[in-house]
C-alpha cells in the first residue's frame, strides 16, 4: 500500500502544480512583450522598452533569489542556511546594479544573474534533497530558459 501522506508530500512530488506553473508562465509575458516590442510595433522607443525590460528583469531576479530566503527560513532539514540567507540577496543586488548601468550592459548582467541563480538552484536541490519541493528545479529550468530566450531576443532587437 502506498502512504497517502507521501503522495501529498511537496518535497517528493516531482509534478509542477498547475497553481505554480501558470503564474510562473504568466510572469514571462512582460519579458516576451518587451523583448519583441520592436517586432510587435508597440510604439515604444527601443530605449524605453529596454529600460522597462531590465527593470522587470531586476524585479524577477530579486524574486527568485528571495526564494532561497524562504527555503532557508522554512526548512527543518540539514542545509547550509547561512549560505542560503546570504545568497538570497545577491540576485537582488545584481538586478539593482543592472538598472544602474547602460541598458545593453544591464541585459548581460541580468542574463548572468539568471544563469548564476539557476546554477545555485541546481546545486541546492542536488546537494540537499528535500530542502526545496522536488518540482522546483524543473520549474526554475523552464522559466530560466524562457527568460534567457527573451534576453537574447532583447539583445538582438533592442540593443
Amino acid at each position: 500500500m502506498t502512504n497517502p501522506q507521501a503522495r501529498n508530500d511537496p518535497t517528493t512530488d516531482t509534478k509542477i502544480p498547475l497553481s505554480v506553473l501558470l503564474p510562473g508562465l504568466a510572469g514571462l509575458i512582460p519579458f516576451v512583450a518587451l523583448s519583441l516590442s520592436e517586432v510587435m510595433a508597440l510604439g515604444l522607443p527601443p530605449v524605453i522598452s529596454l529600460l522597462a525590460f531590465n527593470t522587470y528583469g531586476a524585479v524577477i531576479l530579486s524574486f527568485v533569489g528571495a526564494i532561497w530566503w524562504g527555503l532557508a527560513a522554512a526548512t527543518q532539514k540539514k542545509a547550509p542556511k547561512c549560505i542560503m540567507f546570504y545568497w538570497s540577496v545577491i540576485p537582488a543586488l545584481i538586478g539593482w546594479f543592472a538598472t544602474l548601468v547602460a541598458p545593453d550592459v544591464g541585459v548581460l548582467m541580468l542574463s548572468a544573474g539568471f544563469v548564476l541563480q539557476w546554477l545555485g538552484d541546481a546545486w541546492l536541490v542536488r546537494a540537499y534533497p528535500g530542502v526545496a519541493p522536488a518540482w522546483l528545479f524543473s520549474l526554475r529550468t523552464i522559466l530560466t530558459a524562457g527568460v534567457l530566450a527573451t534576453m537574447a531576443i532583447a539583445w538582438w532587437f533592442l540593443v
